[in-house]
């Protein structure tokens, strides 16, 4: 028999560095599935927010015509014309307490349950997946207009803001009883 080097036992006082030397070339990557949500992300106001994707059925360019109805709250835009389908077209910033900003931007269809509605947004960031890891629950601190509607934040890193994740469900729910 040939003499091979024993292992190292921490009963002979291996340190962290002698530990790590000798695994050091254990370059194995192991893939963790972790759950993940899709997120539509986009501006309102210039403040970053974002829905669930499961929520957003459709991304529109901001020139549909909208056609106006009389009658209704100052939230709703109008009706637009979809493929055949009258989609009511509203905006969130009165509901959120947001100034209004008259920009064109692009429309979300977005859909709960029964209720489904076109929502005018300022502009598209992105649609993307993020690890449900990364949604904190909103602080307290949150604008007492904003509370209800939000979910869940999201911040890339420290030097950006906070994404907020909207309640689709919330949403609608307000505009059914006239808020906004």
């Amino acid at each position: 028999m040939t003499d091979s080097p024993q292992p190292t036992h921490e009963s002979q006082g291996v340190t962290f560095e002698q530990a790590f030397s000798e695994r050091s070339d254990d370059t194995t990557i192991v893939d963790v599935d972790e759950p993940s949500q899709q997120v539509v992300l986009f501006q309102l106001s210039g403040q970053p927010f974002a829905l669930p994707g499961h929520a957003v059925s459709e991304i529109l360019k901001g020139d549909t015509p909208v056609y106006f109805v009389p009658g209704l709250p100052a939230s709703t835009e109008g009706v637009i014309h979809l493929r055949g389908n009258i989609e009511s077209l509203i905006t969130l910033q009165p509901l959120l307490g947001l100034p209004d900003t008259n920009a064109e931007g692009m429309l979300l269809i977005v859909h709960t349950g029964e209720i489904r509605s076109a929502v005018r947004i300022d502009q598209l960031d992105d649609v993307c997946e993020l690890p449900v890891s990364a949604f904190k629950t909103p602080p307290e601190t949150l604008p007492s207009t904003l509370r209800p509607y939000v979910s869940a934040l999201w911040q890339p890193s420290d030097e950006q803001r906070a994404t907020a994740l909207l309640d689709p469900d919330a949403l609608f729910r307000a505009y059914q009883k006239g808020l906004g």
